[in-house]
């Protein structure tokens, strides 16, 4: 094939076949290398791309595509060898296509045989196949970002390690399309060239282990590539595969690097070649190379795809499916796996055109389509949902959505859920179905379930809290992704609803096919085995759902994570939506609920309207009558301001009356043509006089007309009056205008004001019934909330509008501000009644509200101060036993003139009354006139009377006056708003003068007794001041949450903070040293429980103070924060030096101590060591020696009589030796002790052991000194260790076997001069501690104990050591257990001693919970008793009699010698150790030993020395395994020695080990430094253990043996013994 590019024919190889790359699924080209000549940019040339190729690149070149240095990277990736290496295309250009941004690019190599052009490099081209970075790469072999692989904004070229990482994703399937018992015929194909098939013999299937997803990696044999190269092709029908054609080569090279599932039907039988994706998904390797076009190779799907296979072969035409269903693998209950796919048929062909086969690939696409399906669905319940508005269409929504998805939801079933609280249980009721028939056994219409007490327990949440556990779990259970999201149950016959609604938790129930039968099969070939109860509800809600549903699952598709995580999606969905639904429900309950009560409230006002008019007719006749009498001025003014209240009542009421018609609907206009011109102009005049009174400019401008209004005169008089009045009431300055306009088919009457406005969020609300504007509520103006509202309503029945338009100060910014009502009466001509044409009496209401409004206040009454009333000299001012002074001032604030001048007649006898008229005035004369009281109306304009309120209490001069509030309003929240703003009291209108008069009274007498406290109170402050200012100690004041509040100057003077600084930053005068600390211990006064604090410190500027502070509350529960007093001790500075200095040598002088006894305890050990083990090995080769003497017989060497005998001297010697050397052990021991002791270094460990080994371990060393001073050595167990069974003890063994070895080292020495020589040891056990503090026996009392017993049990250890020494007097007994006491002066001389051991077994014994005591008698011997606490270990043996309880008691001694001496070590092991010592003695003696014992060994002089043999052994080893040092299977490692210790050298080889240098080494420490800190020290270095010298070799080889086998390694001869 020849293409143009840039005018020149190329010539496309004809080994590519491009009919493949033109049906690959993604983006491929060809592309050439840039000539070699070339310095300049790549000239790399796109000679041929797919189309895929042109979409995603949008048909740019690579010049243009890439930029300058990733366009180098990609060349230098083209001409590189590297055939494995994938390169990372990024193209940030261009939005998301159908393919990611990101693109893996593979490379396959092509070289022509001739071009068009010759040129250098252009025989060669390249052709590049993509595939999408993240869907098809599998979550291993993703590069991370933090990757050496990934380069997240540049184009890099990336060799991807194929250990690790997977280019061709397997695709995991659970079975092969066809089992492997399906094939009869013999495979054609060898996978062994030696194989002896070519003779012509028939050979049975080579045995291949069954193929898995992982198996290429087990079996690298089964690989595809590994098959194409195995295979003998000459025996095939495609013949040998070097006479393949080129194409087919190319293709292969191609498939087997293929992302995707590919294969290649070749020959005339369609033989399959594939890659190791498209294994996956047949029967591989029985498939490799058979013939494709046999129904055993498709399966169950053969006949779905045979025809499309004929077509492609005689039509030569490709075929494609996209999404094709396939059902050809059964899950592991039988039923089809949904699978899905999307694949082709390419025929392919040689450069000829000769037909070559097919080219099959093919690519799962189940986890997309699975995806895009519930996405729709989850989409379409979205759309359903939005639009419910009840529960009826949620449910119905939910059915509607997912009937149409028969395959995820093959049935379901909603029930909504109501709780009774009462009963603990829920009623169920079915809402709605899908595939389930009516009546159904399973899906009842109504259920009522009890919940247990896991309803009410957070505890039964959790990762499957509930879920079973079954030896057999189902296919739905196998499968779970296991997130601990959903529980499972597996209850046959019933659905486990209450446990959902319980637990708020998904319950999948296992198997259902029992419940469901006669279900509607809706998908699929049988109805779903599980189904899922889903409670609609949060995953951590503790409410009971609303509604729970059961779904089918898949029987397709198993509960893996993704179907899981639907299930949860869907969950929160329907959660979320059902809430806005109830949400929905119970707002229009709520306004249901609204309406009826704005219905009832009317009805009552109209009931309430009609009861009133009665009583009122009855008050308003008599009080015209008195007014027509003859009256005093006095008289005549109250009972006018009675008559004027009155009516306003009368209008209130009737107002209420014209409410109920209107809501009634029988409140009907009667209408008549009037002069609207004229109503209006007559009506406005009344009100003028009101209007200038208040300095107002009144405007009425009335525009002509001819014709007449149809109007009702006296509904439409209530309107324009209640507009009017409402603007003279609102407007304090400004103007008000009256505005009648025609329009064609209306007429507008606009009454326009600039009073305060009405803010625009409450426009829409100022016409409801009872509502009052902010603004005016403020400002204190009287009103009821009637008047626009019944105005509105009037208007409407006229068939028009009321319109409002207004604007408050504060939203113009000062600008014109006001409100305009406007009532818009339509033009028609409407029917009149006879009846109704006389005009009833003209301007009655408005005269009524006029004559009120003459009487409000004025805006000058506002600024105006009214008069202070003069005393009445004939008036008692202590009338009815009130105690008000004639000075007393009562300050009165009010806006109402007429309840000023009432409240002034009430106060007036009494005290003193000035008045303003509203809550600024009076704020301005309470600070100039300082009144005893204010007496104030909450409801003012200007500044209403909470306000004041507040401002007279942030005013210093009048903080302390008390104050009283009246009001009309009955809220709690104004009554106690003004409590909490410091109100006295707070009495509602109407009140009752002399309650008034009495209160003002008694709130009136406390405010001055409180004013003249205070008063007090500010003078002992101020001598409190003074005293603290004179004092010379330095006083602070902290509050309780530690701000300092005050500090006098001495306080400054000694912190060096400056008079201007806060006293709070204190801390920067201290020194950074100590400011930490001091910042600690301050917050530690405060949140601390100490009532009193003593510390001492030194500021930076040199004074060192003692500072004693006190918690205040801590004192009287009343008080709180902190007093500090500060004293001046800098004459103390120097012993406080001294006594530091002091500290710091006692502290040197302990660590010199701890450095003597470590430098004493190893100096000792060591040689003491190298004496014991000299001794040991000297004495077995002289016993050795003199055996072989023994029996030597002959003519050779005889040994004499006298030989023999010097020898037996010799080993006696020996024996000595070994024995002083153990004393010399235990010398060092209780030397170490005593050290430890008096440096509190001594510390207990406890530890499992045999109690019984132990003993006879400890007694048999002692067996030897005993058989040399023929002393009998008895061990006995008492009763109780041998019925209890109990043979395991914790506790430590170490501290015990010291006390015991001192106690029987002292029985020795003692007993060895006496005629009769016994020493017993005594072992017993005992549940209860000895009987008195005077005693160390164990209790006769009895006690039953259960058996076994437990673990852990808490026992006494009693153990008594008897001697038949000479024993001791009481004199002696005295101060045995002291420190260095021996009884008396002569005992050391005879028997020797240190003086120590029993001082050390006493303190001891005491630290292990016990104690020790000892009884004498002089000439019988002595008995040391001791008891310890511990505890049981685990029961090991099981007792001889079967009793379940046992009794234990004070035991018989009885005296049974047991010695056990122990052995050496087993010598058949082929151990190679080596010892690193710096000790010549040591390390020869040691080295000697190991020999002897069969073992070989290097030695070492210091660490360095061991180090530079196991680099020897180790670099050798890398070389040559068959020279050099041999391994060392452990390395004995002494801690002190020069040029390099032990304790670097075992960290210098755990770090070679870490770094892969040495394998690892079993490191055993040998020391003499036995503290338990330098023991922690060298395991903490890395020591595998630590062997304290001296020590014996038996329990050195046994130590070296539990290492080797807890490492787990063999010996060369077997383990060690």
């Amino acid at each position: 094939m020849t293409v143009k590019h840039n005018d020149v024919q190329e010539k496309i190889s004809p080994t590519i076949s491009i009919s493949y790359l033109e049906t690959y699924p993604f983006p491929a080209f060809i592309v050439l290398p840039k000539p070699a000549f070339h310095d300049g940019p790549s000239q790399s040339r796109i000679i041929w791309k797919n189309d895929k190729w042109i979409k995603w690149s949008k048909n740019e070149s690579l010049e243009t595509l890439l930029e300058y240095d990733t366009l180098e990277l990609f060349e230098d990736w083209l001409v590189s060898n590297q055939d494995e290496s994938v390169f990372q295309l990024n193209h940030h250009h261009h939005s998301q296509d159908e393919f990611q941004q990101e693109l893996y690019l593979v490379k396959s190599v092509i070289k022509s045989s001739t071009t068009k052009h010759d040129r250098s490099n252009t025989n060669i081209q390249y052709v590049i196949t993509c595939f999408p970075v993240k869907p098809l790469i599998s979550q291993n072999s993703i590069p991370t970002p933090t990757s050496n692989h990934y380069r997240e904004d540049t184009l890099t070229p990336t060799n991807i390690d194929t250990e690790n990482v997977q280019i061709r994703t397997p695709i995991l399937q659970d079975t092969p399309i066809v089992s492997p018992e399906a094939y009869k015929e013999p495979t054609l194909l060898s996978l062994d060239n030696n194989d002896k098939s070519h003779n012509g013999q028939t050979h049975e299937k080579p045995n291949i282990p069954a193929y898995t997803p992982t198996a290429l990696s087990t079996n690298p044999l089964l690989s595809c590539q590994a098959l194409l190269d195995s295979t003998d092709w000459s025996k095939t029908t495609i013949g040998a595969r070097k006479e393949w054609s080129p194409v087919i080569e190319m293709m292969m090279e191609v498939i087997l690097r293929s992302p995707t599932q590919d294969a290649l039907w070749l020959g005339d039988d369609f033989q399959m070649i594939y890659n190791d994706n498209y294994a996956q998904i047949v029967d591989h390797p029985h498939m490799w190379g058979r013939s494709a076009m046999v129904k055993e190779a498709w399966g169950p799907v053969w006949d779905g795809v045979k025809h499309l296979i004929d077509r492609c072969l005689e039509d030569g035409e490709p075929c494609y499916r996209e999404d094709d269903l396939l059902l050809y693998r059964r899950g592991p209950k039988g039923y089809w796996v949904e699978k899905y796919h999307t694949w082709s048929f390419i025929p392919l062909f040689d450069e000829n055109g000769k037909p070559l086969g097919l080219y099959n690939p093919t690519r799962d696409t189940t986890a997309s389509v699975l995806a895009r399906r519930r996405q729709e669905s989850m989409r379409d319940l979205s759309e359903q949902l939005l639009t419910a508005r009840t529960t009826t269409e949620y449910f119905n929504g939910i059915k509607e959505v997912l009937e149409l998805n028969p395959k995820d939801v093959p049935f379901m079933m909603c029930y909504s859920i109501e709780e009774n609280s009462e009963s603990h249980s829920v009623k169920l009721e079915l809402q709605s179905t899908i595939g389930v028939p009516d009546g159904h056994k399973a899906a009842l219409n109504n259920l009522e379930l009890p919940l247990g007490p896991e309803k009410y327990s957070r505890a039964s949440f959790g990762s499957k809290a509930n879920q079973l556990s079954s030896p057999t779990l189902s296919a739905i259970s196998a499968l779970s992704s296991g997130t601990g999201r959903v529980q499972y149950s597996y209850d046959r016959q019933s659905w486990p609803l209450a446990q959902a609604i319980a637990t708020r938790q998904a319950i999948v129930v296992d198997d259902c096919t029992d419940i469901i039968k006669g279900f509607e099969l809706r998908q699929w070939e049988a109805l779903p085995e599980s189904a899922i109860i889903v409670p609609i509800s949060s995953e951590t809600s503790v409410e009971t759902p609303q509604a729970v549903v059961i779904i089918g699952l898949n029987i397709a598709s198993p509960l893996d994570s993704v179907y899981e995580d639907w299930i949860h999606v869907l969950r929160a969905h329907l959660t979320s939506s059902l809430g806005s639904v109830r949400a929905a429900e119970a707002e229009h309950d709520r306004q249901l609920e609204r309406d009826r009560m704005e219905r009832a409230k009317t009805a009552w006002f109209q009931g309430a309207a009609h009861d009133l008019r009665s009583p009122l007719t009855l008050v308003a006749g008599p009080l015209d009558d008195i007014l027509r009498t003859k009256l005093t001025v006095e008289q005549r003014n109250g009972l006018s301001l009675a008559q004027r209240n009155l009516a306003r009542v009368q209008r209130l009421v009737n107002a209420l009356l014209d409410f109920s018609r209107i809501e009634a609907g029988k409140l009907s206009g009667r209408f008549l043509p009037i002069d609207l011109g004229r109503f209006v102009g007559d009506l406005a005049a009344l009100f003028r006089p009101a209007v200038e009174r208040r300095r107002i400019k009144y405007v009425v401008h009335v525009e002509h007309h001819e014709g007449m209004v149809f109007v009702d005169p006296t509904l439409l008089e209530t309107v324009v009056t209640n507009l009017i009045s409402n603007a003279v009431k609102y407007t304090e300055s400004g103007t008000i205008t009256i505005e009648l306009t025609y329009h064609h088919t209306y007429a507008d009457i606009a009454i326009i004001d600039s009073g305060i406005g009405i803010p625009s969020a409450e426009l829409n609300a100022v016409t409801d019934r009872f509502h009052r504007a902010t603004t005016a509520l403020s400002r204190g103006t009287e009103g009821t909330g009637i008047g626009l509202a019944l105005s509105k309503e009037i208007v409407r029945l006229h068939g028009g509008d009321l319109l409002i338009t207004s604007q408050t100060a504060e939203e113009t910014q000062g600008k014109r501000h006001g409100s305009t009502f406007t009532a818009r009466i339509p033009l028609i001509e409407r029917q009149v009644v006879q009846d109704n044409m006389a005009r009833t009496d003209f301007g009655a209401y408005g005269k009524a509200v006029v004559e009120e409004a003459m009487h409000w206040i004025l805006p000058s009454d506002m600024d105006s101060e009214s008069v202070g009333s003069e005393l009445n000299e004939s008036v008692s001012s202590r009338a009815e036993g009130f105690l008000f002074d004639r000075t007393d001032i009562l300050l009165l604030v009010d806006d109402n003139t007429d309840m000023r001048h009432y409240v002034k007649n009430i106060f007036s006898p009494f005290c003193k009354v000035i008045e303003a008229t509203n809550g600024k005035k009076g704020f301005e004369m309470a600070k100039k006139h300082q009144p005893h009281l204010i007496l104030s109306d909450l409801m003012m304009p200007i500044m209403n009377g909470q306000e004041l309120l507040t401002a007279i209490r942030s005013e210093p001069s009048t903080r302390m006056t008390p104050m009283v509030l009246l009001s009309a309003a009955t809220d709690d929240e104004l009554r106690l708003a003004a409590f909490v703003e410091g109100a006295e009291d707070f009495m509602l209108k109407p009140f009752k003068p002399k309650e008034l008069l009495a209160r003002v009274h008694l709130h009136m007498q406390m405010g001055k007794k409180r004013a003249h406290l205070e008063m007090m109170y500010a003078q002992r402050q101020q001598e409190l001041a003074v005293i603290l200012d004179y004092c010379p100690s330095g006083i602070m004041r902290a509050n309780a949450d530690g701000n300092i509040i005050y500090g006098n100057d001495a306080y400054r003077t000694y912190t060096g903070i400056p008079q201007d600084e806060n006293l709070n930053n204190w801390s920067k005068y201290v020194s950074e040293d100590i400011r930490e600390d001091l910042i600690e211990k301050w917050n530690n006064v405060l949140n601390g429980n100490q009532r009193e604090t003593t510390e001492t410190w030194k500021w930076s500027n040199g004074t060192s103070v003692s500072g004693t502070f006190i918690r205040l509350d801590m004192i009287d529960s009343k008080l709180s924060g902190v007093l500090g007093c500060l004293s001046d001790i800098s004459y103390q500075e120097e012993k406080l030096l001294e006594a530091e200095r002091r500290r710091i040598e006692a502290e040197e002088s302990k660590q010199q101590q701890e450095l003597l006894v470590d430098l004493t305890s190893h100096e000792i050990r060591t040689p003491v060591s190298a004496i014991l083990q000299c001794s040991s090995l000297v004495k077995e080769n002289l016993t050795s020696l003199q055996s072989q003497l023994k029996i030597v017989n002959g003519d050779g060497f005889k040994a004499t009589p006298e030989l023999l005998a010097e020898i037996d001297e010799d080993i006696e010697a020996l024996d000595s030796i070994h024995q002083c050397g153990l004393v010399q052990e235990r010398i060092a021991n209780d030397i170490l002790s005593l050290a430890r002791i008096q440096l509190d270094m001594l510390s207990l460990h406890d530890f499992e052991s045999d109690l019984k080994v132990e003993a006879k371990k400890l007694v048999s060393v002692f067996t030897s000194e005993a058989k040399m001073k023929k002393i009998q050595l008895v061990l006995e167990f008492g009763e109780n260790i041998k019925k209890s069974g109990i043979s395991l003890i914790k506790t430590d063994h170490v501290r015990l076997h010291q006390v015991v070895t001192n106690l029987v080292s002292n029985a020795i020495r003692f007993t060895a001069t006496s005629t009769t020589r016994i020493v017993t040891v005594q072992y017993e056990i005992g549940f209860e501690p000895p009987q008195s503090e005077n005693t160390c026996s164990p209790p006769l009392s009895t006690k039953q104990i259960q058996l076994p017993v437990k673990e852990d049990t808490n026992v006494y250890l009693y153990i008594a050591i008897k001697d038949t020494g000479p024993g001791l007097g009481a004199a002696e007994q005295a101060g045995l257990f002291r420190r260095f006491s021996q009884g008396n002066k002569m005992v050391h001389t005879k028997f020797g001693g240190s003086g120590l051991g029993l001082f050390i077994c006493k303190r001891i014994s005491e630290l292990l919970g016990g104690r020790i005591e000892m009884e004498s008698q002089l000439g019988v011997g002595s008995v040391f008793r001791f008891f310890i606490q511990a505890r049981t270990g685990k029961p090991q043996l099981s007792l001889e009699n079967s009793v379940s309880k046992l009794t234990l008691t004070t035991p018989t001694p009885t005296l049974t010698p047991d010695v056990n001496p122990s052995g050496t070590a087993n010598t058949s092991s082929g151990l190679h150790l080596l010892i690193v010592e710096d000790n010549i003695i040591n390390q020869t003696v040691l080295k000697r030993q190991i020999v002897k014992a069969g073992f070989t060994c290097d030695v070492a002089n210091h660490g360095q020395e061991a180090l530079d043999y196991l680099n020897e052994i180790y670099n050798i080893n890398r070389k040559d395994k068959t020279e050099g040092r041999r391994p060392y299977d452990v390395i004995l490692m002494d801690l002190e020695m020069p040029i390099m210790d032990g304790l670097t050298a075992v960290k210098h080889i755990r770090q070679s080990e870490s770094e892969g240098l040495y394998n690892r080494q079993l490191v055993i420490a040998l020391t003499g430094n036995a503290r338990q800190g330098q023991i922690d020290q060298a395991l903490a270095a890395g020591m595998d253990d630590v062997v304290i010298k001296p020590y014996k070799l038996p329990e050195l080889f046994a130590k070296v043996k539990s290492k080797i086998q807890l490492k787990g390694d063999v010996l060369p001869n077997g383990p060690l013994k």
